[in-house]
């Protein structure tokens, strides 16, 4: 996703920021609960935050990943209905809080923010459509590809990149097991495609990733 607060001149951050209320949370804190009333827009100062679902007790599935700059359940704020996923800090993350009849308000008198909502909206559209195309045919090592080829492009890097999230979201991105998501980077460790320093993966270059894609 495109980070808003990058995007926009500055007198449309200027206005958010006064309308918007700023808010602390540590990691592994409840930002919004599944169900709840969407009261407001939020937008990542700092941090970042993860949307979970929990299909059944103990199975939590990631939703999406959201960074600094970032704008996140824009479709519950936008239209009213409860947030269909829960949104946790993965790190000390800082949110602008701004509360949904401002941002209606913005939207209507400003182009601006309007159009980057439309973005928002496309962009999103695309990568679930691509994330479902994935998940629906793709092997484990394409599953697990394309989700580090996502997190490559979200950390805004050039390479090499460290990739922050465990191997067990990973693995809940890619809906595979823990397990099987450890065996499959390991193997790209073997192959060159990542490197593996005290546990941590990196890559250098996304282009033997996106090579395996296509084969």
């Amino acid at each position: 996703m495109k980070p808003l607060l990058e995007n926009i001149g500055p007198e449309l951050t200027q206005r958010l920021f006064a309308l918007g209320r700023r808010r602390v949370f540590d990691t592994g804190s409840i930002v919004f609960d599944r169900g709840g009333s969407p009261d407001f827009l939020p937008i990542i100062i700092s941090g970042s935050v993860k949307m979970i679902r929990m299909p059944e007790p103990g199975k939590e599935v990631i939703i999406g990943t959201f960074h600094a700059g970032e704008m996140f359940a824009v479709p519950p704020v936008f239209d009213g209905e409860p947030y269909p996923s829960t949104a946790i800090a993965t790190e000390r993350t800082e949110l602008l809080q701004v509360r949904r009849e401002d941002f209606l308000a913005i939207i209507r008198e400003s182009p601006e923010l309007a159009f980057e909502v439309i973005g928002w909206t496309c962009d999103m559209l695309r990568e679930k459509t691509s994330m479902i195309r994935t998940l629906s045919s793709a092997s484990p090592e394409h599953r697990v590809g394309r989700v580090l080829l996502k997190l490559f492009a979200e950390s805004g890097g050039d390479g090499p990149v460290k990739i922050a999230v465990r191997r067990q979201d990973i693995a809940e991105m890619a809906s595979l097991t823990t397990e099987t998501t450890i065996r499959v980077i390991r193997r790209f460790s073997d192959q060159g495609l990542v490197r593996i320093v005290h546990g941590k993966i990196f890559i250098d270059s996304t282009a033997p990733l996106q090579t395996l894609l296509r084969d």
